[in-house]
């Protein structure tokens, strides 16, 4: 997988020919230099001072391969209308870093065929206050691949048609990692039509729509390590693509799912922890079908509904080693694991238990659709309507399931348990 063209120089390189080798010197670093609103950036350079309430624009990057280091120096604007703190247009390779950036209108940094560029160790905040119909971000990468965004915070507390954090569009081979995209008006971070991008070791607490969506086009995306929590809707989406890897997030208190998925195809969720949100994980076959794709070894348990959700035409998935139990949903509408609609799911090995609705449920919404769902080797104790609920036609009992201390009678319904 092709990574970011991280342009962090080196403090000598050594050329080897045969026995000799030969040092080239360092490069010098960025000048300090006094800057003003709007300026033309086309070297690099080390701020030597803040520039505020910068009328339009607050600098814009006018050459390739330079380094606009702020120097622990802010940047701010007066909300002027297509205002951007960092305007780059057209050119590659820039890296922004160590500052802070407020109260503009558009977006904090906009890198627009800026491929292999660096945003790093940045403040941004309040951007994109008001503008109805308007969509803004703290940093907006479009059609730029190969780029980064790292170690920043992006917090737009701001009252906006839409601010997201960090918005990736068009742009493959993109890394966000360890930032903390939180409070901001609308997403923490929207990622579409950009393949291979990498969402790794993320904090993205209490936005006003979801902490991370990932939607059509982004084929073979990463999301690992995040955490998602008090999200207005869902703490994660991942839609419309094939090939995600989901690993290792903790997604807590989101207002709807912790993680909610459709169209999605062949693709890996585990190891994730999924604790007071409505639905813990949450697979719908959408428009066109949710299928080949493997749901192991989550911990989706003391939510308010549902545990693990599989529904409305995800078809063909595996449940697989999950964890579910306590879940709050009261009897008959809720519980650990629950196929609805659905066709042709294994659900094998998991632990539902202490539910305060079923352990493992199949159910129809019309006769049939829920036909051909494997229910086996799952361990099913102490919940509140039945261990196993699997009444719709079709369902096939796989073995091997254990029942204990469920109510009411029987242990299960539509599979034997021992």
């Amino acid at each position: 997988m092709a990574h970011p063209v991280l342009r962090a120089g080196f403090s000598a390189v050594l050329l080897t020919f045969g026995l000799f080798a030969f040092a080239l010197p360092a490069e010098a670093a960025p000048a300090s230099t006094v800057v003003t609103c709007g300026q033309s950036i086309t070297t690099s350079i080390r701020l030597a001072n803040d520039l505020v309430n910068c009328p339009g624009d607050g600098l814009v990057i006018g050459a390739d391969h330079i380094t606009l280091d702020f120097a622990g120096h802010s940047v701010t604007g007066v909300n002027a209308p297509g205002s951007e703190g960092i305007a780059d247009d057209g050119h590659a390779g820039i890296a922004v870093t160590h500052g802070t950036i407020a109260d503009f209108f558009l977006n904090g940094i906009g890198l627009r065929d800026a491929p292999g560029s660096v945003v790093s160790h940045m403040t941004i905040r309040t951007i994109g206050a008001g503008g109805e119909g308007i969509a803004s971000a703290g940093v907006l990468v479009k059609d730029s691949p190969n780029t980064s965004v790292s170690d920043s915070t992006v917090m737009n507390d701001v009252v906006a048609f839409q601010s997201d954090g960090v918005d990736v569009l068009g742009s493959p081979y993109t890394v966000i990692a360890r930032n903390q995209l939180t409070k901001n008006a609308w997403d923490g971070m929207f990622v579409y039509q950009s393949p291979s991008t990498s969402v790794i070791d993320n904090t993205l607490d209490g936005n006003q729509n979801q902490g991370i969506e990932v939607n059509r086009g982004s084929d073979e995306a990463l999301l690992a390590g995040n955490h998602a929590a008090d999200n207005v809707s869902n703490g994660l989406v991942v839609g419309a693509i094939s090939d995600a890897r989901v690993q290792g997030n903790t997604l807590t208190r989101n207002g709807q799912a912790g993680l909610f998925m459709f169209d999605l195809l062949n693709s890996q969720v585990s190891n994730n922890q999924a604790h007071g949100n409505g639905i813990g994980i949450d697979l719908e076959g959408g428009q066109n079908g949710s299928t080949g794709n493997h749901i192991t070894t989550n911990n989706t348990s003391r939510n308010a509904f549902v545990g693990l959700l599989v529904e409305n035409g995800a078809n063909d998935n595996r449940v697989a080693g999950n964890v579910s139990n306590s879940n709050q949903g009261s009897p008959g509408n809720g519980g650990g694991i629950l196929v609805f609609s659905a066709v042709d799911n294994t659900v094998r090995g998991n632990v539902t238990n202490l539910n305060l609705s079923v352990g493992i449920g199949v159910f129809e919404n019309n006769p049939g659709d829920s036909t051909g769902n494997v229910v086996a080797d799952n361990v099913a104790n102490s919940n509140d309507f039945h261990g196993i609920y699997a009444a719709a036609a079709g369902t096939v009992d796989g073995g091997g399931n254990i029942a204990h201390h469920n109510m009411p009678p029987p242990e299960c319904i539509g599979v034997v348990c021992g």
